[in-house]
């Protein structure tokens, strides 16, 4: 069977807006290619490995997705009417270009832009089917995150994980809610966390993250599947020291009151997948809700807390 691979090239700061259209048009995924990210490896010391052509002053962000060839016609009229509007939303400006690609090529195709990723001061998150390599001074996660959401290049990923390397001293319990690949409880456990475990409603990521602990030797992680809109799996977890939850500020604000159902006396919020626009309603709900915001990170459009439940 043919397919479409659709490319959007436009500003950071809609990413997250192009990158939602094409799911709603019916992309079963996508991927995304930031100039930052192969900037910020060179930085780190990792420049060999990323293109050369990469200018470090443009803050590009490369979006492909993949659908059939009946997207032509209404379908693409109505992305590139999208595409024109942005600037008038204050958003960069973007440009489409499609081409078609057979089954073998949309299933891989992405694959080519992923590259090692260095995070925080101690991680290297690096794709599955890459060569280890030799990493002086980094803990290195391999992941083939699959159909899940989570390969550490996201901007709410990694700042989750750099929460991770600060706040975890060693023989911590976290939860990852809404764990997709299971990054976040892999790495926690590579951090020195005594116990990980991830959960999340989607089968697919379960599977997907359960085969990554295995490709890292650490089976002792573990993934189970719950729909945290029901009460009834908030009583199955085991409570926890540390929770991740890079989720969103709505699914954020609906979980709040029950995170303590999961939570260790002092125990502390990750909270992650909040828009600028949000931040003063996530933080609102939680003051609200007896949590004090010990910090706060960014980077780009997104913003992650770090929070402790009031006694």
């Amino acid at each position: 069977m043919r397919w479409l691979e659709l490319k959007v090239t436009t500003g950071r700061e809609s990413s997250e807006a192009v990158a939602g259209k094409l799911m709603d048009l019916g992309a079963g995924g996508v991927s995304v290619e930031d100039s930052l990210d192969w900037a910020t490896a060179r930085r780190e010391g990792l420049g060999d490995i990323f293109p050369e052509t990469v200018d470090d002053e443009k803050s590009s962000v490369t979006i492909r997705g993949y659908l059939p060839p009946s997207f032509l016609g209404a379908q693409e009229r109505d992305l590139e009417d999208f595409l024109h509007q942005l600037p008038a939303f204050g958003l960069a400006p973007a440009a489409l270009a499609i081409r078609e690609v057979s089954d073998t090529d949309w299933e891989n195709a992405w694959k080519a832009y992923w590259h090692p990723t260095p995070v925080g001061e101690k991680l290297l998150i690096l794709p599955a089917w890459q060569d280890a390599g030799d990493w002086p001074g980094r803990l290195v996660l391999r992941l083939d995150p699959g159909a899940a959401f989570g390969t550490g290049t996201h901007e709410s990923t990694r700042l989750c994980l750099e929460f991770l390397e600060e706040t975890i001293k060693g023989g911590e319990t976290v939860l990852d809610l809404g764990s997709g690949s299971g990054i976040l409880a892999l790495a926690a456990k590579l951090l020195g966390a005594g116990q990980a475990c991830g959960v999340d409603m989607d089968e697919t990521a379960v599977r997907a993250a359960r085969e990554n602990g295995k490709r890292n030797q650490l089976d002792d992680v573990g993934f189970l599947w719950a729909d945290l809109h029901r009460e009834q799996s908030w009583a199955e977890l085991q409570p926890a020291d540390l929770i991740c939850a890079n989720l969103t500020a709505d699914v954020l604000i609906a979980v709040r009151d029950r995170l303590p159902l999961a939570l260790l006396p002092r125990g502390r919020v990750i909270a992650s997948g909040i828009v600028r626009g949000r931040l003063d309603d996530v933080v609102g709900a939680y003051q609200k809700a007896g949590y004090n915001i010990l910090e706060q990170k960014s980077a780009g459009e997104w913003v992650a807390l770090l929070m402790e439940l009031r006694p």
